[in-house]
């Protein structure tokens, strides 16, 4: 089931129901952004481990059913097309515009949460990989994953979050280039 045709909103939705109908614990922003965190590292899972791993991720208490093999396959593909795309229209996974603001502030402090737990549960970053732009980019996650209090929103809010989540998007895309990018091979002149 291609699911890179549904507006984001209605994928987030139908994620949502996938996931809790499976009893998870994460949302389907926290698993994007594991995904993401994942494989912009330059690493990728074949379809077993993927099923395995987003299960886990999401703290399922069982594997996933048949039934819901193909959609969470299909979760994978169209996140790594997206997040490969010359276009760079990636975009963040989560709540509609017409969802109370703190439900979206949530989803996005999970999904910053999820890359730093993908990010690192890759295993294919050393320290010494991580140059001053890597390191600001996971700290501002970091930030992130603890969200916006509810007494510190005014009237900007909004305008905020959307800066935020625009910002998440953009190092986002800057670090799975930085580190998918394939090795240039010194040419003999």
């Amino acid at each position: 089931m291609p699911t890179s045709n549904y507006p984001k909103s209605s994928r987030f939705d139908l994620y949502s129901n996938l996931a809790l109908a499976q009893g998870a614990l994460n949302s389907p922003s926290a698993l994007q952004g594991w995904l993401c965190g994942y494989v912009a590292t330059g690493a990728r899972l074949n379809k077993e481990q993927w099923l395995k791993e987003s299960a886990s991720y999401l703290d399922l208490q069982e594997p996933w059913p048949d039934a819901n093999k193909m959609p969470i396959l299909a979760f994978y593909q169209d996140e790594l097309k997206q997040i490969q795309a010359e276009e760079m229209d990636y975009t963040l996974l989560l709540p509609g515009e017409d969802e109370d603001f703190t439900v979206r502030m949530q989803a996005f402090s999970d999904w910053s949460k999820g890359f730093l737990d993908g990010f690192g549960a890759s295993g294919r970053v050393n320290e010494k990989d991580l140059d001053d732009e890597v390191v600001e980019v996971l700290r501002h996650y970091d930030a992130f994953s603890y969200g916006i209090e509810e007494d510190e929103i005014d009237e900007d809010g909004e305008k905020l979050f959307t800066e935020l989540v625009e910002h998440a998007r953009v190092t986002a895309l800057f670090l799975f280039y930085h580190f998918n990018q394939k090795k240039q091979e010194p040419k003999l002149h």
